[in-house]
């Protein structure tokens, strides 16, 4: 299955999902061999504002409603910025064509310093969802996760309130009519 997916692509907790971690997320995932897959949620709000957990002077480098996306259960010490174009001056690295990284320090001003819209040119996370070999394949083959090709907007907005029920609507898929046999929809 590995080979028939290309990466940038979406992870849509599918309805019957049970894991508190990844019920109704929506996943940016940008990295997937043989070897395992690295995502991101885009869908989960921290609660609190980024600017909250930056230490000065970068606490003054963003607005101050810029939101924190809880990226996944795996836990890091610092944000990375997700976004879709190289910027100049801001180190980075492209996991995926439209899909580009950024732990640095110098993407927060660029991105981030201006008040938050419905649609955004990064977003900022915290935290990331990783699979080893062979247990995301798994977990699909058990119907716990739909696939949706990639699509920017579903990424880089700060509507995230339904956001997975669009996606799933995107597919085709109505949450009510996914029943929890293996096969997935009745």
């Amino acid at each position: 299955m590995v080979e028939s997916l290309t990466t940038p692509y979406l992870l849509l907790a599918a309805p019957v999902m049970l894991d508190p971690n990844f019920a109704k997320t929506v996943v940016a995932v940008g990295h997937h061999t043989r070897e395992g897959a690295l995502g991101w949620i885009v869908n989960r709000l921290l609660g609190k504002p980024a600017v909250s957990l930056l230490a000065a002077p970068l606490d003054t480098t963003i607005h101050p409603e810029t939101p924190l996306r809880v990226g996944g259960p795996v836990l890091t010490n610092g944000l990375v910025a997700l976004f879709s174009d190289e910027i100049p001056g801001v180190e980075s690295v492209e996991m995926a064509p439209g899909l580009r990284v950024s732990a640095a320090a110098e993407i927060l001003p660029k991105l981030f310093a201006a008040a938050p819209a419905a649609g955004t040119p990064g977003i900022l996370v915290l935290g990331y969802s990783g699979w080893a070999a062979d247990q995301l394949e798994s977990e699909m083959e058990e119907g716990s996760w739909l696939v949706l090709p990639w699509d920017p907007a579903f990424v880089f907005t700060n509507d995230v309130d339904g956001l997975w029920e669009r996606a799933l609507a995107h597919l085709g898929v109505d949450p009510a009519s996914v029943s929890s046999s293996s096969t997935g929809v009745s």
